[in-house]
């Protein structure tokens, strides 16, 4: 994907999160027990059926020319916002889809689904921060005797995810980053700089990636 391509997708998904409310400022606790000065929440998106039309597409084209659609026979999605995403792709693309839960849940098994041995599937999911949830769903998805060698999701927090899949053999494939679309809205005047001070003050400094 060239440089200018992804810069105008990057800039289409800033804008399309802005008019759903999917980022807000201020003081939040995430799921993993660490405070945030932003939150993303795409819970809603769905409701912007034009907005959400728009981030599906470019998320579409990051997985088939960023990951290559020849690299995987099947999709696995992580309830709830990955499967938000792997369920559209999975039909687009004419390819089975599975989904990963978080725990067991008294079940045998983590993933919902037939895996056929030896498949490579890509794993789906909205954002992610450390990467935990990430790495177990890709570990539950291996024991089911699958390959997982690449990860992607809409957006990625720059909170170690990245480092945290490299070490499990896992490579990840964001679409964007929130400095970039940090660095998006600014220059359109869509946010302040206090806010995108925050961002880069939650990130530990710039160091967005290519």
């Amino acid at each position: 994907m060239s440089w200018k391509k992804r810069k105008t997708l990057v800039e289409s998904v800033a804008a399309a999160l802005i008019k759903a409310g999917a980022l807000q400022f201020g003081t939040y606790t995430l799921p993993n027990g660490r405070e945030s000065s932003y939150l993303i929440s795409l819970d809603e998106l769905p409701s912007f059926p034009g907005a959400y039309r728009m981030v599906f597409d470019a998320f579409l084209e990051l997985v088939k020319m960023g990951v290559g659609q020849k690299n995987f026979d099947a999709l696995a999605g992580i309830p709830v916002g990955g499967l938000m995403w792997s369920s559209p792709m999975a039909l687009t693309l004419r390819l089975p889809m599975v989904s990963v839960r978080k725990e067991e849940k008294g079940r045998p098994r983590r993933v919902e689904g037939a895996v056929k041995p030896g498949w490579k599937i890509l794993v789906i999911d909205d954002l992610i921060a450390s990467g935990e949830t990430m790495s177990s769903a890709c570990g539950a998805v291996r024991q089911e005797g699958a390959e997982v060698r690449d990860a992607a999701v809409l957006i990625d927090r720059l909170e170690g995810g990245r480092e945290r899949l490299a070490r499990n053999q896992v490579k990840l494939h964001p679409l964007t980053d929130i400095l970039e679309l940090g660095d998006a809205l600014f220059a359109e005047n869509t946010i302040a700089k206090e806010d995108l001070n925050a961002i880069l003050t939650q990130v530990g400094g710039r160091a967005s990636k290519p």
